[in-house]
């Protein structure tokens, strides 16, 4: 599973021109750090005055953690026990592991987008980024194979596909441009979203298709079609039977900000069925590792402070309940064991009757970890990881959860225990995001298949 993990949120400003193409750069700036460089560094208000300090022998066999320090790309190694160096100084986020792990795709700070081999020994960058992608979709792997899928944002914004190395293909041939796509996850279909023609002088009514097309190319079919509404994919059902996708009645960004409804729609076409009203951040989605059982947290407003709570959702039966929870509080980022059998996610007071700057703070200082059975019975405090938490995932082995605390990337045993560091704290001031959003993605990601 390929888990993407946001520190610190930033305006990544990246745009695609037409002329897309594969340029092999080498693999000079790749470096194997090894743990007695690491060892005796010594910390500076919050830097430090060389590598990384990393937990070599904690991290062993929980996967591959790649991560952003002093704008250079690191990947700790779980399984080989190394660190290694990816890139030199300069900005670098939105990382992504391939499927298989052995990839990373991530923006530089020209806003190319690159690609390399985890171990360094291939590098690659797609040439032409020199304006923003602030109007266009996300670059994504095939959940079953080495090809990104990325949208330029030009006139005419088509899906291209890409392998390391290889020159782009282009995939579907769009009326206006894929606003938003998703792989299925055997990686043999894409869904997108297009938007059809339609007079600039009344863009509320324009309407959105949903579309399916064969990732090794073909014609296009129609799933859904929105009439003067907007369509946001949120991913694929892992039965791949149904897409997953948010509507926004009108196209107004206002009311996708405090939440729209989720819904599902088979690949057959037909019926739409609604789930939940969620906020439109695909990291509140999470499936469990059989696939038959999908957490969201659900409740509009786009405060993430208030008046959130988890819902479970079983398409096999199409039901969808709340999960009980104490009074007076929210639950976010759920994440699931790799069983199936349990999920992790972040308690906080709810803060329906405050807004100010002392009381936000002062959240952001009580969110605390949980962990439940899957049907949401049995909940308990991990008191031992603190408070102050950002974003929990489980970790490889199932007994273990990884979490972000004063810039720091910690290991917790479920059990109970004293948490150990594995990285960190990362230089630079903590930033929060987007009315309270805290990820991790633009500067840690997780690989722990």
């Amino acid at each position: 599973m390929v888990l993407t993990m946001y520190v610190r949120i930033k305006s990544i400003l990246l745009l695609f021109t037409a002329a897309i193409f594969l340029l092999q750069v080498g693999c000079s700036g790749s470096k194997t750090v090894n743990q007695n460089e690491v060892a005796g560094q010594e910390y500076i208000n919050g830097s430090t005055a060389g590598p990384p300090q990393v937990n070599f022998e904690t991290f062993r066999d929980q996967g591959k953690l790649a991560f952003i320090w002093d704008g250079r790309l690191y990947v700790l190694n779980g399984d080989s026990g190394t660190l290694d160096k990816l890139s030199e100084p300069g900005k670098a986020s939105k990382l992504k592991w391939s499927a298989d792990g052995q990839w990373l795709a991530y923006v530089n700070g020209d806003n190319q987008l690159q690609i390399t081999r985890t171990d360094g020994t291939e590098f690659y960058e797609v040439a032409g980024l020199k304006e923003s992608m602030y109007n266009a979709p996300d670059f994504a792997w095939s959940p079953a194979a080495n090809v990104l899928a990325v949208v330029p944002d030009v006139k005419k914004r088509d899906i291209y596909l890409i392998q390391p190395g290889e020159t782009p293909l282009q995939l579907t041939d769009v009326y206006t441009g894929a606003s938003s796509f998703c792989w299925a996850l055997d990686g043999k279909t894409i869904a997108y979203v297009d938007t059809l023609p339609y007079d600039p002088n009344d863009p509320v009514n324009r309407v959105d298709v949903l579309h399916k097309i064969p990732a090794e190319g073909g014609e296009a079919a129609r799933l859904y079609t929105a009439e003067g509404a907007a369509i946001r994919l949120a991913g694929w059902q892992p039965d791949k039977k149904e897409v997953l996708f948010w509507l926004s009645p009108g196209h107004s960004a206002s009311a996708m900000a405090d939440g729209l409804k989720l819904y599902t729609v088979p690949l057959t076409g037909g019926k739409s069925q609604a789930i939940a009203t969620t906020l439109v951040y695909p990291e509140w989605l999470t499936w469990s590792k059989d696939g038959t059982k999908l957490l969201a947290v659900a409740g509009s407003g786009r405060e993430i402070w208030k008046n959130k709570s988890l819902s479970l959702f079983t398409p096999q039966t199409g039901s969808c309940v709340n999960l009980p929870q104490r009074t007076d509080t929210v639950r976010l980022y759920p994440d699931w064991s790799n069983k199936g059998d349990m999920f992790c996610f972040l308690e906080a007071p709810d803060l329906s009757n405050g807004n100010g700057e002392n009381s936000i703070s002062n959240w952001r200082q009580a969110r605390a970890l949980g962990i439940a059975n899957a049907d949401g019975t049995g909940a308990r405090p991990l008191d031992e990881a603190g408070t102050g938490l950002g974003r929990p995932l489980w970790s490889r082995d199932g007994e273990h959860i990884l979490y972000l605390k004063d810039s720091i990337v910690w290991l917790i045993d479920i059990s109970g225990g004293t948490p150990v560091r594995i990285v960190g704290p990362f230089p630079g001031e903590n930033k929060y995001g987007y009315y309270g959003l805290i990820s991790w993605g633009d500067e840690i990601a997780y690989f722990r298949d």
